[in-house]
């Protein structure tokens, strides 16, 4: 009997991109070796990529697909505007997102794989678009305004058309473009969706969205509407809706998810394989295990570190470990050690087997304005490494659990609060050795067999009609 096998569909991260999505989605492969797996990766770039994992053997095949290139589909079937203009009539008379999402679904059902670009070039897609711009934009130009939605939509007209091989289920990480990939799985093949969270993605979207200064202000509300819509679109559509932990399930369920199809299935790390035993060391080391990038807000930490040095002195050291999103982000941190007159106690690292150096941590500090469920911070808990974090994702979840705090939590980007969150832990060695003695406790509840176990039943029960609530 052939293997049951998985469609993955990834976007922007596993097998091109290391940490967060990436290490849980390896984890995933690595671990349910009874399965197969065919990876469809969603990509915004023309250039080669490097393969930044060693593919398991469970693996048949990656896709690639980049959304923003000129993807024309197979198909000679060219796609129904029907449902589309249901859409702008709903929106342009009573406003209605819910109604637009029972649209918007019968649109992706019924032009799954069909040619969409072919309909941007029909008279009727023309005067779809002017109705949208005289209720909407006519203050602005009709050239921005055309371009603006030809942006917006190009990404969503590729993956429309993209139709992945049969598979026994499909399962996406995400509520963005990927999950129209997955829908359209779904749909074609008859098979079930699975739709997993980590972090809200319309929430981070919207997020990157206001602070752009690429999109205009007239059309950053449209932009964040398309990704709120797609995010309950993915709600509705799906079989199976997992998240990490219970404040994501909040946020899901105001758009509409339907409980009975939501599951919490944590983050879980080898327990075993970071139970290391602390190593002797002078002065007092606070480490950072992440990517150097803009959402990781690596400059306040920075900041809180000038602070604590203030108190420390030249008896502290922070290392900074993990790879580099953007060389001008890392720039601008550099920038801010010297600023600061950081440079002898600030170590950029770059990428290492963190294993080595948790190890010779007194603390771990986390100062990411946004998170899912840290996987560095369930890594430190198990080498008993106390934690200071932003009130981001499941942090405070994990490190103020009923059964032992583990740590401190503190607002994002309030480096006084992040200050004094480490000198406290600096000066109260006692507080340090509870918070450690709890940390490898509490890590237990994160066991990478446990979410693995839940992932196999669930896959198990969709694919087998039976109920899903084993998980």
């Amino acid at each position: 009997m052939a293997p049951m096998k998985i469609g993955l569909i990834l976007e922007g991260t596993y097998p091109y991109v290391t940490g967060g999505v990436s290490n849980w989605v390896h984890t995933l492969l690595t671990n349910l070796p009874e399965f197969e797996f065919e990876i469809y990766h969603l990509k915004a770039v023309t250039e080669p990529q490097t393969i930044k994992y060693k593919i398991p053997e469970n693996v048949t095949a990656v896709h690639e697909l980049n959304i923003f290139g000129d993807f024309e589909s197979d198909s000679s079937q060219k796609a129904n505007l029907e449902s589309l203009e249901r859409i702008v009539s709903q929106l342009s008379i009573e406003r209605d997102i819910r109604s637009i999402v029972s649209f918007a679904i019968d649109f992706i059902r019924e032009n799954a794989g069909k040619n969409v670009r072919k309909m941007l070039k029909t008279k009727g897609f023309w005067n779809i678009l002017l109705k949208i711009y005289e209720e909407f934009f006519s203050e602005r130009g009709l050239t921005e305004f055309y371009w603006m939605i030809m942006n917006l939509f190009l990404p969503v007209v590729n993956v429309l058309q993209f139709v992945p091989n049969r598979c026994d289920l499909f399962h996406v990480p995400s509520t963005g473009y990927a999950s129209l990939v997955g829908m359209n799985g779904k749909f074609v093949h008859d098979v079930p969706l699975v739709i997993t969270e980590h972090g809200i993605y319309h929430k981070e979207r919207e997020r990157e969205i206001i602070l752009s200064t690429w999109v205009p202000d007239a059309y950053k509300p449209m932009w964040i509407e398309l990704f709120r819509i797609i995010s309950m679109i993915a709600y509705r559509v799906s079989d199976a809706l997992t998240t990490l932990y219970r404040k994501n399930q909040i946020y899901q369920l105001e758009l509409g998810a339907d409980p009975e199809k939501m599951f919490i299935i944590p983050n879980g790390i080898n327990v075993e394989e970071y139970d290391l035993p602390p190593e002797k060391h002078e002065g007092f080391v606070v480490g950072f295990v992440g990517r150097v990038a803009r959402i990781k807000d690596l400059k306040t930490a920075i900041r809180a570190i000038s602070i604590v040095k203030e108190v420390v002195g030249e008896k502290l050291t922070f290392l900074i470990i993990g790879p580099v999103d953007a060389e001008d982000y890392l720039a601008e941190c550099k920038r801010l050690v010297r600023v600061l007159r950081l440079e002898d106690t600030v170590e950029f690292l770059g990428p290492q087997n963190v294993k080595e150096y948790y190890p010779k941590f007194d603390l771990l500090l986390l100062s990411s304005v946004s998170e899912g469920q840290p996987l560095v911070i369930l890594e430190a808990m198990a080498a008993g490494v106390p934690i200071v974090a932003t009130d981001v994702g499941a942090c405070r979840d994990i490190i103020y659990d009923k059964d032992g705090q583990c740590g401190i939590v503190v607002p994002p980007k309030d480096h006084l609060s992040m200050s004094k969150a480490i000198i406290k832990l600096y000066e109260d060695k006692e507080l340090r050795d509870t918070f450690s003695k709890n940390a490898k406790k509490v890590v237990q509840k994160y066991r990478v067999e446990t979410m693995i176990e839940k992932y196999r039943n669930l896959y198990l029960s969709l694919t087998s009609k039976k109920t899903v609530s084993t998980v």
